[in-house]
């Protein structure tokens, strides 16, 4: 059974809203690079849950530009 488009969107952004609440928490230990890493998988989870949100079936990859890109491709629209 495929996910309900704005369902699917939802969780990954409740994904990515942790994981830059983690990431804030790591800049505050200072550990920089981990927070670093986990604000880049916010931002991926982020537009991937856009991308799901808008119908998208499958989303690949972990480039934050590429990404973009395709969200700006859907915004078009």
């Amino acid at each position: 059974m495929r996910p309900v488009p704005e369902q699917e969107g939802q969780r990954w952004l409740r994904q990515a809203m942790r994981d830059l609440d983690d990431a804030r928490y790591a800049f505050a230990g200072p550990r920089y690079n981990l927070a670093c890493f986990l604000a880049q998988q916010a931002a991926e989870k982020a537009l991937k849950g856009y991308l799901y949100a808008q119908g998208a079936e499958m989303v690949w990859g972990h480039s934050v530009r590429e990404l973009c890109t395709d969200a700006s491709a859907i915004n078009e629209r």
